[in-house]
């Protein structure tokens, strides 16, 4: 899975990125949101993070863990 595939989710909101990927039960003030999109073929788990500054997505980044997000 790429970083590219989640671009288009920098500069929305939070409403926005709600309504596109839904609240993957995020708190809705914290800076930083996981969402859980993927597992590698050896079980560990894709993790997107999205960093939001002043009230819009302002990094996107994806890790792999063996943990939950």
């Amino acid at each position: 899975m790429k970083k590219e595939k989640f671009n288009h989710l920098l500069g929305k909101s939070r409403c926005e990125v709600i309504k596109e990927i839904g609240d993957g039960f995020n708190y809705f003030t914290n800076t930083v949101w996981t969402y859980e999109v993927g597992k590698t073929w050896i079980g560990k788990r894709i993790i997107l993070s999205i960093k939001f500054k002043d009230e819009k997505a302002s990094e996107v980044s994806l890790s792999t863990s063996f943990r939950r997000c």
